[in-house]
């Protein structure tokens, strides 16, 4: 499964940005800066080898 190289932060991240939820949102939700999700986000890409948030959802469910 691609999810389980995810740590439980980038999991939950990854399943709001599959919900739709816009990185502001995110931060706001968990108390951090936009940019934080910026980081994280750019490691999740990377741990599911997909190239941006469109494909989020995808690979979650493919996990």
């Amino acid at each position: 499964m691609l999810d389980h190289k995810l740590s439980a932060h980038e999991h939950r991240i990854a399943t709001m940005v599959a919900d739709g939820a816009s990185n502001r949102t995110i931060g706001d939700g968990l108390g951090v800066s936009t940019r934080a999700i910026e980081h994280h986000l750019t490691r999740v890409y990377r741990k599911l080898g997909i190239s941006g948030r469109r494909q989020v959802s995808a690979a979650l469910a493919a996990g």
